[in-house]
């Protein structure tokens, strides 16, 4: 089954907060939404008229899930109420879960989201429970108890000291947490420019907590009035990527770049009210309509299956302008053979693939012209009969010759391929493939400028093997 992750909070009827923004956003980060709803709000971009909890069904609906699927992650928004944080807070002892709260009480409009003392009794009884805690400027001035608005980003040491106080209420003194706990103060400093976060990590060490600092710079914007759901978009983005099995400070890492990239084009409402556009835009659109044409062509026919690898098969395609790898698109699952044809085993999302996006962002570095990667089964007999019946440019490299230091370093060998390949033929080929080493499955990589040039690839790729 795909990564998952489950939502536990409020409706918007916007959709550009809540539980409909946190589905949105597992959904862009390559992860199944699961959701229960704690309230039922009534509000706009701009303005809060009231909610309705629903705490009398939560269980239930937590429960269909938890007790069904595997789990291993949950984000927590609005709590209405404290028969909310009780059925919480006992889904979280029933369960090994990892869990981030955006510890939300006030919306953007300044309307109150619970009920009066809920903040107290959220920090005494959830605090402890959570790995991960969001709160922007003004939930952690009341968390810490120190006034922290209006900071400067050449002087933050009053966000520390919030971040410590903070995060010393997030572990049990009866029973001490060895894991990793992390706050992310919001836009906690800023100057004309740019904007802070400040990352914030504790872990017990020899009886005491040992923090650590992380500063995330981002340039600011001057809007007049609020965006509505950011810290929605934010906390779930870490909940994903925390699904996707990487660790907290990858996870915030990760979540922040993809913040900052959505965060520069906003929905505008009529009313004058803002949320972060979570909708594909033109050229996602074009990248993702690529790739369902090359794919649509290879399940056309049953000879193409002979190309999947038993890892089996990816097609990658970039933004043009790509920096990161949820700026490229791939299928979540990838592609196998199904009655003898090739299928995917998921939808196309962006931030799904890993080493085809790492393969294309290290491309796109030597010839942003690339877009397009697809990662094809080895055969020593189809590199001599591609090399002799096709016009296709190949390169071979031999993982043994990998430095030591680049086989030691996670996450590089892709990287590696793509620069020694550039170093030997001065370009970016058609084809980069090697013939594995222990552990590694021998493959061929095909690049291509779009999904018309790809096709016209793999066409060569099957005439060539198959005369």
């Amino acid at each position: 089954m795909n990564p998952t992750c489950l939502t536990i909070a409020g409706a918007d009827p916007t959709c550009g907060a809540g539980i409909q923004a946190d589905v949105r956003t597992f959904d862009k980060c390559g992860v199944h939404p699961f959701s229960a709803i704690t309230a039922i709000t009534f509000q706009t971009a701009t303005n809060f008229f009231g909610f309705i909890s629903l705490s009398n069904v939560l269980k239930k609906q937590i429960d269909s899930i938890v007790n069904h699927y595997p789990v291993k992650v949950i984000k927590v928004g609005m709590i209405p109420d404290l028969e909310a944080l009780k059925i919480i807070s006992d889904t979280i002892d029933s369960n090994e879960m990892i869990v981030v709260l955006d510890p939300v009480s006030i919306s953007s409009a300044g309307k109150r989201l619970s009920s009066e003392g809920m903040e107290d009794h959220i920090k005494t009884e959830l605090f402890p429970r959570v790995q991960i805690i969001t709160p922007n400027v003004n939930e952690a001035s009341y968390y810490s108890g120190i006034d922290l608005t209006n900071l400067r980003i050449n002087d933050i040491e009053k966000a520390r000291s919030a971040g410590k106080i903070i995060l010393k209420q997030m572990f049990k003194t009866s029973n001490k947490d060895l894991s990793t706990k992390a706050v992310i103060l919001k836009g906690i400093a800023s100057d004309n420019d740019n904007i802070l976060d400040l990352a914030c990590f504790g872990k017990f060490e020899q009886e005491n907590i040992k923090f650590e600092f992380k500063l995330y710079q981002k340039r600011k914007f001057h809007l007049k009035q609020n965006v509505h759901g950011t810290g929605c978009v934010f906390s779930s983005a870490i909940a994903a990527y925390l699904a996707k099995e990487n660790d907290i400070e990858s996870s915030i890492d990760l979540a922040e770049k993809f913040f900052d990239y959505k965060f520069q084009n906003h929905v505008i409402f009529s009313n004058g009210g803002r949320s972060i556009d979570l909708t594909f835009s033109e050229e996602e659109l074009n990248v993702i309509n690529q790739i369902k044409e090359i794919y649509n062509y290879i399940t056309s026919s049953k000879k193409f299956s002979v190309l999947i690898p038993e890892v089996r098969m990816n097609i990658s395609g970039s933004l043009s302008h790509a920096t990161n790898k949820n700026q490229i698109a791939g299928f979540d699952g990838r592609i196998t053979i199904i009655n003898g044809f090739p299928h995917a085993c998921g939808d196309i999302k962006f931030g799904a693939s890993e080493h085809t996006a790492r393969l294309l962002l290290e491309a796109k570095k030597f010839d942003p012209s690339i877009n397009f990667v697809m990662n094809l089964k080895y055969d020593s007999e189809w590199i001599n009969k591609i090399r002799k019946n096709s016009n296709l440019e190949m390169i071979e490299l031999k993982r043994e010759q990998q430095p030591q230091d680049i086989k030691n370093m996670e996450k590089s060998t892709m990287q590696w391929l793509i620069q020694e390949s550039v170093s030997k033929k001065g370009k970016v080929p058609d084809i980069i493939w090697d013939s594995g080493s222990k552990g590694k499955e021998p493959m061929i990589r095909l690049f291509a400028k779009d999904s018309k040039k790809m096709i016209k690839k793999l066409d060569e790729i099957i005439k060539a093997i198959q005369l």
